[in-house]
């Protein structure tokens, strides 16, 4: 990941799949019926299948960077690993979003710190439960892209039907199922990566004071 076209890759992912979750959220928010029928096209998607449903293929495929468009190792007639990881996390947003009137694309919000939420809310004798974290476990061990993405999948539902919101940042995972479906590409810098985040502290928002009150 140190070569500059990949870091250009990266940044134009990221800021594109942000800039299309976060205006079809706010659409969608404010009731726009077009946004709002955009995500219940984009929910019928197979997250893995790009391009398999043309009513979406503007927001999914449409007027992208060329940094997305162009495929390093010569195969320009199947879809690149950008336009793979964009459909995705588009998909994956469309089905969290659903039925719910609070926003759940929430920037800087990792996958594992995410789960790490979803865990900890689920859990009722350890502090985090067991069958979530295993979820993840499987969407990590997956052997092929659609693996881990049908995973993901199965745990996006699961935080779209918890009382309290759990969110994440759909730009950020757009840039770790790219990393997933680029097989140039070392898949163990997102697993390790969502492993870190998942088991980190999680942050006081109400830290308490450790002066005596006076």
């Amino acid at each position: 990941m140190t070569d500059t076209p990949y870091r250009n890759v990266r940044g134009v992912l990221r800021a594109t799949a942000t800039a299309r979750v976060a205006e079809l959220q706010a659409r969608a928010l404010a009731d726009d019926s077009a946004a709002v029928g955009t995500l219940a096209r984009l929910r019928r998607c197979d997250p893995a299948d790009v391009g398999a449903e043309p009513q979406v293929w503007a927001v999914t495929l449409g007027d992208l960077p060329e940094e997305l468009t162009t495929y390093r190792s010569g195969r320009p007639d199947t879809p690149t690993p950008s336009e793979r990881a964009l459909h995705a996390a588009l998909v994956l947003y469309a089905l969290h979003q659903q039925s719910r009137d609070e926003a759940v694309h929430r920037p800087g919000v990792s996958l594992g710190s995410a789960v790490g939420q979803l865990a900890r809310a689920r859990a009722v004798e350890d502090d985090l439960d067991a069958a979530t974290i295993a979820r993840l476990h499987h969407a990590a061990l997956a052997t092929s892209f659609e693996g881990h993405v049908h995973h993901l999948r199965g745990l996006i539902q699961l935080m779209r039907t918890e009382k309290q919101a759990v969110g994440l940042d759909y730009g950020l995972l757009a840039v770790d199922l790219w990393q997933l479906a680029d097989p140039y590409q070392d898949a163990r810098e997102v697993l390790a990566r969502w492993g870190r985040d998942l088991h980190a502290r999680p942050k006081n928002p109400n830290p308490a004071t450790t002066e005596e009150t006076k």
